[in-house]
C-alpha cells in the first residue's frame, strides 16, 4: 500500500513538469522549422549562422501568442470568438470530456483570480465523525433571511477538479479553520488527497466567530 501511494504521489507531483518540458521541447524542437518554412513562403531565408537560434525565437512567439490570446479573452468580442471555438469542440465526443477536464484544471489552478477564499477550512460532513476539506467564502449574516445570523457559506470542492464542488451554509461555531494556506488546500484536492502539506506554512488568524471544533 505504501509503495502505492508513493508511486501515485510521485506521478502527481511529476506529471505537471513533464508536461510542461514536454510542452517548451515540442516548441522548441519544431519552432524552428516552421519560422523557416513561413519565411520561405514570402521568399525570405534565414542565414545559417543565425538558424541555431530561431528556437529560442519560437519560444519567444509562443509566449507572444499565450499572452495575445489572454488579451483577447478579456474583451468582448475576443470572448464571444472562444466561446464559439468552444462550442464547436463541445460537440466531439471524445475531445468534448478531454476539453472539459483541462479546461475546469486549468481554471482551478491558474483562473478565476477574482474569487478569494477566506481560508481553508474542515467541516463535519457528510455525518458526525467523517471530515470534509472546505473553503470559506464569508460569513452569510442576515442576507439570506429568513435563515438567522451565525452561518458561513463554504465551497466543499470535489477532486480532482474543486472548481465543480458545492456550496454549503454551516453553523460557524462547526467551521474549524486550517492552518495551512489556500493553495495548499487546492493541491491537496487536485491530487485527490495524496499531497498533504507537510507543516503549517505560516500562522494563521481565526475566523471572526473564532470557531472551536464541535463536541
Amino acid at each position: 500500500m505504501r509503495l502505492r501511494q508513493r508511486l501515485l504521489t510521485g506521478l502527481v507531483t511529476l506529471l505537471p513538469l513533464l508536461v510542461t518540458l514536454y510542452f517548451l521541447g515540442w516548441v522548441y524542437t519544431y519552432s524552428g522549422g516552421y519560422i523557416q518554412t513561413v519565411l520561405r513562403l514570402v521568399n525570405l531565408e534565414v542565414p545559417r549562422v543565425y538558424q541555431p537560434a530561431l528556437p529560442f525565437v519560437g519560444l519567444f512567439l509562443a509566449g507572444v501568442l499565450i499572452y495575445l490570446v489572454g488579451t483577447l479573452a478579456e474583451n468582448y468580442l475576443g470572448r464571444r470568438l472562444i466561446l464559439s471555438l468552444e462550442r464547436s469542440l463541445l460537440l466531439l465526443p471524445i475531445v468534448r470530456d478531454i476539453y472539459k477536464a483541462v479546461q475546469q484544471i486549468a481554471h482551478t489552478l491558474f483562473g478565476q483570480k477574482e474569487v478569494k477564499f477566506s481560508r481553508a477550512a474542515v467541516i463535519e460532513y457528510p455525518r458526525r465523525g467523517l471530515y470534509t476539506l472546505c473553503f470559506v467564502v464569508q460569513p452569510v449574516e442576515d442576507r439570506l433571511p429568513p435563515l438567522p445570523e451565525g452561518y458561513t457559506a463554504v465551497l466543499v470542492p470535489t477532486s480532482p477538479v474543486p472548481a465543480s464542488g458545492m456550496v454549503i451554509l454551516v453553523p460557524s461555531e462547526e467551521v474549524i479553520p486550517l492552518e495551512i494556506s489556500v493553495e495548499e488546500a487546492l493541491k491537496y484536492v487536485v491530487s485527490a488527497g495524496f499531497l498533504l502539506p507537510e507543516k503549517p506554512s505560516r500562522a494563521f488568524s481565526s475566523l471572526q466567530q473564532n470557531p472551536t471544533p464541535p463536541a
